[in-house]
């Protein structure tokens, strides 16, 4: 299988996939020692390049985001306006775009929420990464498997198991502008079989005093925004294993105040806090039903709350928005191996958002309630799919997919997937493809272009090479081409909108991983990219250059290990078609390789050669001021111990 090569070549995998790679399609779709989410099921001689970050490596390298985690991917990078970090990649990050049209989700569970379609990959998110176990990335469109929003890529996080830890743990953290961290994480395996995972985790930030060039007037304390970067959040996990049966839950509260100017009406140097809350629960249940049948039955449930409030430029100078959702669904899964050299998947999925609400309020200066204005919507969705995986030669295999989307409110739509893999040796794997996906308006968009607010459509092509130079050596190369089309355009310049715009993103990617014997690890990768906007112009926040290195060794005596990682980000057009130039970065980590008496440790410099880089912003409202750009944090420290009981 192309997975369980990927895994076995992955310089952090080969171990577990070891024993994988003559594993028949019917079992490995349910070892949950490559995935327990559907998406590795589909996965299996993936058309696509699948990238894969450890838990090894995100030790060595000192990640403390999954935004972290995603910088370190080919061809991915995060923008932040110091108020959620943006996903981009493959020639799409408009800022403020969230997720850049990337599904992310928690061993198989869709974690955007259902009002904005954003996936909180910085302190918002719903994982602490000390329970991650790895994080898959599989560029191109997703929709065959996930429907809604799976159009540019998938992000799947896979979490830990409680034998992962078999102890108590205890882990503090201290890092620059005074931010703490505090974690107890409790796993176990039990004789009869179950895993269980328990985990609670809090962080506190007091953040820096800011300063922006844009506002540097008397007004506006001369441009710096002081005492108002701070951040703290809560964090609760579990999760529950026997046999067939798998449950999970997690819960985040996170509140961040603001130090920008993030609309136009604030103003500079006041308090503008957000908060964000967010849970869900995720129950599975897999079986043999014999007869070659296996299924995979799913239900799922998930909220999410957001909440600001700031001080405006208006007579009524205080606003409040609150926002809330709540959605369930479930999924029927089955893969059937009736036919020889074929394996089938079909099932259907509903889901229900059966709440979303929106609340904007504003506030006399007296504090009474000046005007009011609520939104609620619903959608229910109904879906069936199937794949088959057909191996009609031993060196050739063709994977065909489609999924049928039904919502209430909008006409059905298909995404088709076709891709046709070609192995002429153990060590050699071409692929090529092509799909369609589509992304439905969410509460936010339906609020905002009411009946206008209809799918937006991608189609993309993809041919990939993968050549493995020994069995620790692999080398990847990827070709694609995605065509967008129905997204919203402003055609006055004063807000009247229509779907009616196209863009089109080209670009290839290489990557080289490697693991030897003495613990050395290392990947690294280019990507070229170029993409139009809906103008025919170049697209803004669209870097033509990435550059990832990542290298980690033990150092002598086999105690330490150190990680160096670098970046390079290329050039980007900010909102107002003004260049930034490119940036390389570089982070070091410092490890411990076993444990002394149950304690390890680690330290980590972010930036190490303390740069000064800006990165776009999705702010335009005062051209030639400067805003269209947010300078980020200089070189940071933390250091974390962990104590395991």
């Amino acid at each position: 299988m192309s997975l369980a090569l990927a895994l076995f070549h992955h310089p952090a995998g080969a171990a577990a996939a070891e024993d994988l790679a003559d594993l028949p399609f019917k079992q490995l779709v349910q070892r949950e020692v490559v995935s327990g989410s559907k998406l590795v099921r589909q996965i299996s001689d993936s058309p696509s390049a699948v990238a894969i970050v450890t838990a090894e490596d995100i030790r060595a390298y000192g990640y403390r985001t999954i935004a972290d985690v995603i910088n370190s991917m080919r061809g991915l990078y995060t923008t932040s306006d110091r108020r959620y970090e943006y996903l981009g990649g493959r020639g799409f990050g408009a800022p403020g775009d969230y997720t850049g049209r990337i599904m992310v989700l928690i061993d198989g569970y869709v974690t955007q929420d259902s009002l904005f379609n954003q996936a909180y990959i910085d302190e918002s998110g719903l994982l602490d990464l000390a329970l991650v176990e790895r994080v898959e990335y599989v560029p191109g469109t997703g929709s065959v498997t996930y429907g809604n929003n799976a159009m540019l890529g998938i992000i799947n996080i896979v979490t830990r198991k409680g034998s992962d830890f078999n102890a108590l743990q205890l882990s503090a953290e201290a890092g620059s502008h005074d931010t703490y961290r505090q974690r107890a994480t409790f796993g176990k395996r039990f004789d009869n079989g179950a895993d269980l995972l328990l985990s609670a985790s809090a962080m506190d930030s007091q953040g820096q005093n800011l300063y922006f060039p844009a506002y540097d007037t008397p007004a506006n304390n001369h441009g710096w925004a002081n005492g108002l970067d701070d951040e703290r959040n809560k964090r609760f996990f579990g999760k529950f294993s026997f046999e067939g049966l798998n449950v999970e839950a997690g819960y985040v509260d996170r509140r961040k105040t603001v130090p920008t100017k993030p609309t136009e009406f604030t103003v500079f140097n006041t308090p503008f806090t957000i908060e964000d809350e967010n849970s869900y629960l995720n129950a599975s249940y897999e079986t043999d039903l014999g007869l070659q049948l296996y299924s995979t039955s799913r239900f799922y449930h998930g909220t999410y709350a957001y909440q600001n409030r700031r001080v405006i430029d208006d007579p009524d100078p205080y606003a409040q928005r609150q926002h809330h959702a709540k959605w369930w669904g479930v999924d029927q899964k089955f893969v059937g191996k009736w036919f020889a050299n074929h394996s089938i998947l079909f099932g259907m999925e509903y889901r229900n958002d059966y709440h979303q609400n929106m609340r904007w309020t504003y506030y006399t200066p007296a504090q009474a309630v000046a005007s009011d204005v609520q939104q609620s919507y619903s959608r229910n969705t109904t879906s069936v799919y199937m794949a088959d995986e057909f191996r009609f030669h031993d060196r050739w295999h063709l994977n065909v997919g489609a999924r049928y989307d039904k919502a209430g409110d909008l006409e059905g739509n298909w995404s088709p997937r076709v891709a046709l893999i070609y192995q002429p040796d153990y060590r050699t794997t071409l692929k090529a493809s092509y799909s369609e996906a589509f992304r439905m308006p969410n509460a936010d968009n339906r609020a905002s272009y009411g009946s206008g607010a209809v799918p937006e459509y991608v189609a993309a092509k993809e041919l990939v090479l993968q050549h493995n130079l020994d069995r620790k050596m692999r080398v990847t190369g990827s070709l694609y081409e995605y065509r967008r089309s129905k997204q919203q355009v402003d055609l006055t310049g004063l807000g009247d909108y229509a779907a009616v715009g196209n863009s089109q993103a080209k670009g290839g990617e290489l990557e080289f991983e490697a693991r030897w014997d003495n613990g050395i690890r290392a990947r690294t990768s280019g990507a070229w990219q170029h993409s139009h906007d809906t103008s025919g112009q170049d697209a803004i926040n669209s870097p033509n250059l990435l550059g990832k290195f990542q290298l980690t060794s033990p150092l002598p005596g086999e105690w330490i290990r150190v990680g160096l990682e670098a970046q390079y980000l290329g050039s980007r057009l900010t909102t107002e078609r003004r260049r930034l130039g490119g940036v390389s970065l570089a982070n070091l980590t410092f490890s411990s390789e076993r444990k002394w008496h149950g304690l390890s440790a680690s330290f980590s410099i972010r930036n190490l050669f303390d740069r000064d880089y800006e990165v776009v912003s999705p702010f335009n409202w005062a051209p030639g001021t400067g805003i269209d750009a947010l300078r980020m944090d200089g070189r940071t420290y933390w250091f974390q111990l962990n104590v395991d009981l």
